[in-house]
């Protein structure tokens, strides 16, 4: 097999390679948050430190010692690295790590093998490392990375169990790869690696399907949720309709009375008994007034869902909705959109202290597009996926948005975030009013 262990410089190159192109691995399937140019500094930082350990381990102790010694050197301080500059959930974090890792020592072993095969040398060796990485990276970042995305919601903990499926297997190449010798002087090795390999991607296969078809069900019963929540607001609105409507009913009825009533008082010049049952006659067409937000009842009743709930938060509120006639759109699509996203800005909003300063926003906007936007005052941070999408730091958390994002993309509507001076907006673009 060809190792080039006893060419230390381009063991060391060879070395840097694998390093990088896990390294960029690692990198596909998350989101980093540091600048660019700290990271730059980090990792050539972490790259010098790989040379001078590969350089010395190989001087002083040879090929099968310096790989014994990979895992504590060279892989743990990657994870501890990645840890702290990804946006996900630390053991969502070292999950995504270790398994790139396992991936990339089944990859670094087959390009080896690859190589004798082939009789290459030095340059061989380089380029089918370097082409293999940069593939392999490519189709994680095309394929892997937003599907990984999806799975903020998985709580923390549960990623604490999962995350010791890849560190096993990780610990079991190393351990097959060079005990008792390098796994090149032995063809058992290389035929439990390939064994394991084929089991390795199997479990990741099972665990991807299953917490994706969670993820599914559980997008499916937050939007079945928001629906029960529509029906049922729509229905109490309904109600307090019927209600309002049966006063006024009562109030016309009486009004005959009233005005005689009235007239008989400013006859006998008791202008003040008369000004008096005015007054309680308009508390009673005050308390049978209902607000009306829009003239569409579902999106009325929703509206009213939700700013009742925001008004019992503390939120002052402002309203200006409208639903153009010709809007084509399922509305019970639009609504539960626009109910998700109230739902993140109430929530959002009612974290704000003061009190006093907590405030949400609903306006509509028609012409050539119809435009819903929902504005409120946040407390914190906010970050975006590579989708513009914003991220929830919150294990759990994030369904809504994703739900948001899924009626926009049925609809060919545009979503358009904006954070500025403390003010979360958020618009929804129906282009020609939904047609």
């Amino acid at each position: 097999m060809t190792t080039f262990e006893n060419d230390i410089s381009y063991y060391v190159v060879k070395a840097l390679v694998i390093v990088i192109g896990t390294l960029g691995m690692m990198a596909s399937s998350m989101k980093i948050k540091y600048s660019l140019n700290k990271i730059l500094v980090i990792f050539a930082v972490y790259l010098l430190w790989v040379s001078i350990f590969v350089f010395s381990a190989l001087k002083f102790f040879g090929l099968v010692v310096m790989l014994r010694l990979c895992i504590p050197m060279i892989s743990a301080p990657a994870v501890f690295i990645f840890y702290f500059m990804s946006t996900y959930s630390p053991w969502q974090a070292i999950f995504s790590y270790t398994m790139q890792i396992s991936v990339s020592l089944i990859l670094a072993m087959s390009q080896t093998i690859v190589v004798t095969v082939l009789h290459g040398g030095r340059l061989t060796d380089l380029i089918i490392r370097t082409v293999s990485y940069s593939l392999c990276i490519f189709a994680e970042f095309k394929f892997l990375r937003k599907k990984f995305a999806l799975l903020n919601y998985l709580p923390d903990k549960s990623w604490r169990t999962l995350t010791f499926v890849p560190i096993g297997f990780t610990i079991l190449f190393f351990l097959i790869g060079t005990y008792p010798v390098h796994f090149t002087k032995s063809i058992a090795a290389i035929i439990y690696i390939y064994a394991i390999t084929a089991v390795m991607l199997l479990v990741y296969v099972i665990i991807f399907h299953s917490l994706i078809s969670q993820y599914n069900l559980l997008l499916s019963e937050y939007t079945n949720s928001i629906l029960t929540s529509q029906s049922e607001s729509f229905q109490k609105q309904l109600e307090a309709i019927n209600s309002t409507e049966e006063q006024i009913k009562i109030i016309r009825h009486n009004m005959r009375y009233n005005v005689i009533v009235v007239s008989d008082m400013l006859a006998a010049g008791n202008n003040s008994g008369a000004l008096e049952y005015l007054c309680s006659i308009g508390a009673k067409l005050e308390d049978a007034k209902k607000t009306f937000y829009c003239s569409n009842s579902t999106a009325n009743a929703i509206l009213s869902y939700y700013i009742d709930r925001a008004e019992s938060k503390g939120i002052k509120t402002e309203v200006q909705f409208a639903m153009p006639e010709n809007l084509s759109v399922d509305i019970i699509d639009f609504t539960a959109a626009v109910a998700n996203a109230l739902e993140n800005a109430v929530n959002a909003c009612a974290k704000v202290v003061p009190e006093e300063q907590r405030s949400l926003r609903i306006r509509t906007m028609e012409s050539k597009q119809y435009i819903v936007e929902i504005a409120n005052n946040y407390t914190g941070e906010v970050s975006f996926d590579e989708e513009g999408l914003p991220v929830s730091k919150e294990s759990g958390h994030g369904i809504g948005t994703r739900s948001i994002s899924a009626f926009a993309q049925k609809n060919n509507a545009v979503l358009d975030y904006d954070v500025t001076d403390k003010w979360f907006k958020l618009r929804i673009v129906l282009p020609n009013g939904g047609k």
